[in-house]
């Protein structure tokens, strides 16, 4: 396979991975789905910053940052924020996220998820009103276990095991 045709084909699996997780920010989710939904466009930004740098970085987290604002119908830029501070510590741990197994990872992960979310959280409270209730932190959870998922998966299609180092 040439170098061009796998530049094009990696290329498209990105874009591809963001497209769905923006796709699956866009489906019907109400009740309790709608509260401990994952930030699927979050993870799938975080998980390219983790294994593509180069690629994928500030200015794409920012951009679908207020894709994910206009979804939510939130305060313009809470996301695109959040989403850059996010990205900042992935890169700041980046050598050390790719060191772990799954589990490990996502547990190292849920600390980043969590102060993503207190961002949204904050620019939310300061721009419009207090959140309601703490039950605004449990896409945090799901997004780690939605990480954790990916990771695992990713790990065993490139045959490495569920175990062990990377």
């Amino acid at each position: 396979m040439s170098a061009a045709r796998q530049t094009r084909d990696s290329w498209r699996r990105l874009l591809g991975t963001l497209v769905l997780a923006v796709l699956l920010e866009q489906l019907p989710w109400s009740g309790w789905m709608l509260v401990i939904r994952p930030d699927f466009v979050l993870v799938a930004v975080l998980f390219w910053v983790l294994h593509q740098p180069a690629r994928i970085g500030f200015g794409a987290a920012f951009f679908f940052g207020l894709l994910a604002d206009f979804q939510d119908g939130a305060v313009f830029g809470q996301h695109a924020i959040a989403y850059v501070i996010g990205v900042y510590l992935v890169l700041f741990l980046r050598l050390r996220l790719l060191q772990f197994d799954p589990i490990r990872q996502a547990a190292q992960l849920f600390p980043v998820l969590l102060a993503t979310q207190l961002v949204v959280l904050l620019v939310g409270w300061l721009a419009v009103n207090p959140p309601s209730s703490l039950a605004l932190l449990l896409p945090v959870f799901t997004s780690t276990l939605l990480w954790y998922l990916i990771a695992l998966f990713m790990r065993l299609w490139h045959g490495k095991g569920a175990q062990g180092r990377a």
